[in-house]
């Protein structure tokens, strides 16, 4: 059986993810997931992050279902593609930056498989969630729309990896107000390295949380990313960093 993971800012206090669960269990018998609803609202950016954290330990065959949508109605297109035998469906805003490593996909026009409503607020309802739905019944992407090359990608510039620096950004906080950064472990060419960011310099390596003390330290996150964080409280808060601020790590 199929799964179709749902990922949107709606919320779970009002109707919409209700309604897309219906229409999703009134098209196929397929098993519905919620990755989260808890999106900023119109965060394309934090959407895309989460995703790509995500989606590689999820079965082959999942259909992942991104609405962060603040283009709705508009002629922005609705696109699909495949990668490593899951299906991505998202607006076409960038959230699948991260995700998308060739650059192709479908842009979803065959209306057949749309619902008759003519809202131009709800495309989480009426065309995601029965396009979601065909998919994972065994409709093709081929039949849904024509290939395209250039879909839109988000104003962000990836990490550089230099041997003597590498220079990424912080993409994240989460709820414990660990820091995140887009800088991978596993390509840091140096073993011994510090942080730098704003005015502060984090020099301390842990591997565990509880080992890290209670000034910032280093540590590489679930995802293989280095973060920024202090043992039982808001490291973000602490240094006053945010999402987008610039990271610098070099040798020590």
């Amino acid at each position: 059986m199929r799964t179709i993971a749902l990922l949107t800012d709606f919320g779970v206090r009002d109707p919409y993810v209700a309604a897309m669960k219906g229409v999703l269990a009134s098209r196929t018998d397929a098993r519905i997931a919620d990755l989260t609803h808890e999106i900023e609202p119109f965060d394309v950016f934090g959407a895309g992050w989460f995703l790509s954290t995500v989606w590689r330990w999820w079965p082959a065959g999942t259909v992942f279902v991104a609405v962060v949508d603040p283009g709705v109605g508009t002629s922005r297109r609705i696109v699909a593609f495949e990668r490593d035998g899951r299906t991505f469906l998202a607006p076409d805003n960038g959230l699948l930056t991260f995700v998308d490593d060739r650059g192709g996909a479908i842009s979803v026009e065959d209306e057949s498989h749309f619902l008759p409503s003519n809202s131009t607020t709800f495309h989480g309802r009426d065309r995601f969630a029965p396009v979601a739905a065909a998919i994972a019944n065994g409709v093709s992407l081929a039949v849904l729309g024509p290939r395209i090359d250039d879909l839109v990608r988000l104003d962000y510039e990836p990490p550089s990896y230099e041997c003597a620096r590498v220079d990424g950004t912080i993409v994240a906080i989460d709820r414990f107000g660990n820091v995140i950064t887009d800088i991978e472990r596993s390509r840091i060419a140096f073993d011994r390295f510090a942080l730098r960011v704003a005015d502060a310099i984090i020099d301390r390596m842990a591997t565990t949380y509880a080992d890290g003390g209670d000034n910032a330290f280093l540590i590489t996150g679930s995802s293989g990313h280095i973060e920024v964080s202090t043992r039982n409280d808001s490291a973000a808060v602490k240094l006053q960093l945010k999402r987008g601020d610039c990271v610098t790590i070099i040798p020590k």
